[in-house]
């Protein structure tokens, strides 16, 4: 079979299952064999076994695993809650976008509702309108998803196209940029105020500061992700003096088997698209027609984000379809990634199906519609914005 046609047929099947609700897990992982049998035979299981024992897996296995502690741990600690106090009196009626924007620097599923818990009062206490409250903390805590290293989505997307994270959010910066610029836009209205003191700013300090070592380390000083987070993590277990039975608790709540699993899917189905050249032959296909590539790459995640509701979707199931079109190591041209990735990134904000929207909304009984008229507008001017920085 024609391997652009098994490309199409596994895509198909990933969707299928993920709107019927199966696990995205183990709809990835059925696609990625449905790919392989129907190009290459039984020599799949064997690429399938290369895959999930490569040292490049078990990285990043480590790696999200790694991410996902640092922010349950925050949690678990009592930083975010103490930070929910500092931030307001610094900034007052601005920290109900404040708040979600620093906890949207923890990759954590469902972290909306951690943001929109803690803003509830703020919320209340300054007026403001439950549609406009669930956009803000939606949006604010989404800024980052595109750029912050942290982002399972990232360290997936840096695995598929074989280059070091860092060098990934040079390529994607310019949507976190517009992102930022219609959330400021948006939340004009709640005014800025700025309170300090040397004692909310040390205190500031005390409750984030997991995060800004990361920052610090990973970014600035360009150390390696995978030792960044489990030196903050040390640094933090150190100085909180946790114990054994608290460490447990936190990895209850981080060792979690279906993201695991999703690793070792993603990296498989990855794989199999490179060993069956699959991706390749698509695009090819796509030129024979005069079909712009450009068109068809944010098209093509764009419908994976919207149809999953979830960022690693675009990352793990779309991105290693368009790996012809983003190049991959030192061939990987920056903004045709940029592209493929924001597509996926606004498919994913516009789903009913995301997580962090569906709770925000019934977190604060928001009507979804007038949600979605404030929504939309800093959808589409995110995707012209990135439009602009591609035919630059």
């Amino acid at each position: 079979m024609d391997t652009s046609i098994a490309l199409f047929i596994s895509i198909l099947l990933i969707l299928l299952l993920i709107r019927a609700k199966i696990n995205i897990s183990l709809s990835i992982f059925a696609g990625a064999i449905t790919l392989g049998l129907l190009s290459v035979g039984l020599e799949t299981f064997e690429v399938v076994i290369r895959s999930s024992t490569s040292p490049s897996t078990l990285r990043l296995l480590i790696l999200v695993t790694a991410a996902f502690t640092l922010g349950y741990s925050m949690e678990y600690l009592k930083l975010l809650e103490n930070l929910q106090h500092v931030v307001e009196r610094m900034t007052g009626k601005f920290s109900v976008a404040v708040l979600p924007l620093i906890v949207g620097l923890l990759p954590m599923p469902g972290g909306a509702l951690i943001s929109a818990v803690m803003i509830r009062d703020l919320v209340k206490k300054y007026g403001i309108t439950v549609e406009e409250a669930t956009y803000i903390n939606y949006w604010f805590r989404h800024v980052w998803v595109t750029v912050w290293p942290l982002y399972p989505n990232l360290i997936i997307a840096s695995a598929v196209v074989e280059t070091s994270v860092l060098k990934l959010v040079l390529a994607t910066y310019p949507i976190g940029l517009a992102a930022f610029f219609f959330a400021l836009l948006s939340a004009r209205n709640l005014g800025f105020k700025w309170n300090f003191s040397l004692k909310d700013f040390f205190a500031l300090i005390a409750s984030a500061y997991p995060i800004l070592l990361v920052a610090l380390l990973a970014i600035a000083l360009r150390i390696d992700m995978l030792v960044t987070l489990l030196l903050s993590l040390a640094i933090l277990y150190i100085h909180k003096r946790v114990k054994p039975r608290d460490i447990v608790s936190i990895l209850r709540r981080t060792v979690d088997v279906k993201i695991i699993l999703l690793i070792f899917a993603v990296m498989a189905y990855k794989d199999l698209i490179v060993y069956t050249n699959s991706a390749e032959v698509f695009f090819s296909h796509l030129r024979e027609l005069n079909f712009p590539p450009s068109i068809a790459v944010f098209a093509v995640s764009f419908l994976v984000g919207f149809a999953t509701g979830i960022e690693l979707s675009y990352s793990s199931v779309a991105l290693p379809l368009l790996v012809a079109f983003t190049g991959v190591g030192d061939g990987l041209i920056a903004k045709n990634l940029m592209l493929a990735i924001a597509g996926g990134f606004l498919g994913v904000m516009v789903s009913p199906m995301h997580l962090c929207f569906a709770l925000t909304c019934e977190y604060f009984r928001a009507d979804v519609e007038g949600v979605y008229r404030l929504l939309i507008p800093s959808v589409i001017g995110v995707a012209v914005i990135v439009a602009a920085f591609f035919l630059l």
